[in-house]
């Protein structure tokens, strides 16, 4: 029996494998996603949506669902200085409190 090598995942691999599919299933509502910011952060993302481009504006004004890989919530993340990782765990509370 041979072992195909070139096939053969690092633990480091399966985990970020892992997280990439995890990422991919998040999605949470507008509502609990404004309500896991909380309102310090929710404030910071209205105080700058007044001096923000027209786009800008309607990204925070319209975004329905919010979806962990989008742009939207790139851009959130951006504007509120959040790393991936706590992006990851804001979403994972949103979940756990429907």
């Amino acid at each position: 029996m041979k072992i195909d090598f070139s096939r053969l995942m690092t633990a480091e691999a399966k985990a970020a494998n892992a997280l990439a599919e995890e990422r991919a299933a998040m999605t949470c509502s507008r509502m609990q996603g404004i309500l896991v910011l909380g309102e310090a952060r929710w404030a910071k993302v209205l105080a700058y949506r007044d001096t923000a481009t027209w786009a800008e504006r309607i990204v925070v004004e319209s975004a329905g669902d919010w979806v962990r890989n989008s742009e939207n919530i790139a851009f959130f993340a951006w504007l509120l200085g959040l790393a991936d990782g706590e992006v990851d765990d804001l979403f994972r509370a949103a979940a756990a409190d429907p």
